[in-house]
């Protein structure tokens, strides 16, 4: 069962907020452990030309075959982790009514959201039309989410799945109220609190997920989350999950500089494919990836007792990428 770590005031957990599902996700079926879908930077702004009414044009705006996808997906997943991003290109509400609302808000009843860059974005989209003016703190996400966001904290919280500790963290590290991501900013020091309180015997495994990956696949990394790595290195985490690059990455297990061998180095999975866009990755990138992917889908991790396993499904639904680890 899930067990949040927050109590919440009573004024939030009475909030309601508009969604249109167009589905329900499958019922369980039975598989080992507890499954869970991730996928981040996921619905197309409904002003690119290539949105062509949800349904993309083969290249970019494959948000529809991606949640489609995940709806069909029978293995029972109980909850989705939102790696950011949802709606591009500022996360202006009206449309999230558009586009992430009849494909990705299907999802929303057991959505885990993590804030995106996009989140935050003010003046002017790409298209030349403004941003909401209240992105300076991403009201328009707290809106949309609720109280599933975490406004209280800024967007970080934690919640246990089995056998696993999940922390979410907002990578956004210099917006307002986020708490920082420093060695000694709130939010750091937050996280080690909340691993520090962690019983090992109950939750021998320990995830996180944020939007901005430290290691990117490109040709240089985004150490202002180095700290963070540090803390859960020292905690002995297993897995940290990103979205942002627009493609599927997998690391192997790394230590804070990036370096392979460790007996407790963390496995990183980017996983920036829910179908806004796609790139491509450095050769040149240090460390590199083990897997790489230019393609639009989603992970699917296995919650095991003491490790997982990870699949990761193309929109079309054929498996492209497994793999397995053991808890630390």
């Amino acid at each position: 069962m899930r067990r949040y770590l927050f109590l919440l005031p009573a004024a939030l957990l009475a909030a309601s907020w508009t969604l249109s599902p167009v589905g329900t996700p499958p019922p369980a079926q039975g598989l080992a452990g507890h499954v869970i879908l991730a996928v981040g930077d996921m619905a197309c702004d409904p002003s690119n030309p290539r949105f062509q009414g949800g349904l993309g044009d083969g290249t970019r705006c494959a948000e529809q075959q991606v949640s489609d996808q995940m709806s069909l997906d029978a293995s029972g997943y109980e909850a989705v982790l939102g790696l950011g991003d949802y709606q591009y290109d500022c996360g202006d509400l009206a449309d999230y009514e558009v586009s992430y609302n009849p494909t990705f808000g299907r999802f929303d009843s057991m959505m885990e959201p993590s804030l995106g860059n996009h989140e935050y974005k003010t003046r002017n989209d790409v298209y030349g039309q403004a941003c909401p003016s209240t992105n300076a703190t991403a009201q328009s996400y707290f809106q949309h989410f609720g109280a599933s966001a975490h406004p209280e904290s800024a967007g970080h919280y934690s919640f246990d799945i089995g056998s696993w500790h999940f922390v979410a963290l907002n990578a956004n590290c210099t917006q307002q109220g986020v708490g920082g991501c420093a060695a000694t900013s709130a939010q750091t020091t937050w996280l080690k609190n909340d691993l520090a309180a962690v019983d090992p015997v109950a939750q021998p495994c320990v995830a996180a997920f944020w939007h901005q990956p430290l290691w990117t696949g490109l040709a240089k990394n985004a150490s202002p989350y180095r700290p963070w790595w540090k803390v859960l290195y020292r905690a002995h985490a297993d897995v940290v999950l990103n979205g942002h690059v627009h493609n599927y990455q997998r690391f192997a297990p790394l230590d804070p500089m990036g370096n392979l061998g460790s007996s407790h180095g963390i496995t990183e999975y980017v996983v920036g494919t829910g179908g806004e866009a796609h790139a491509g990755i450095s050769n040149a990138s240090s460390p590199h990836p083990v897997q790489y992917l230019k393609t639009y889908g989603y992970l699917r991790m296995s919650l095991l007792d003491t490790g997982w396993t990870s699949d990761f499904v193309a929109a079309d639904g054929s498996v492209l990428d497994t793999s397995s680890g053991t808890c630390h």
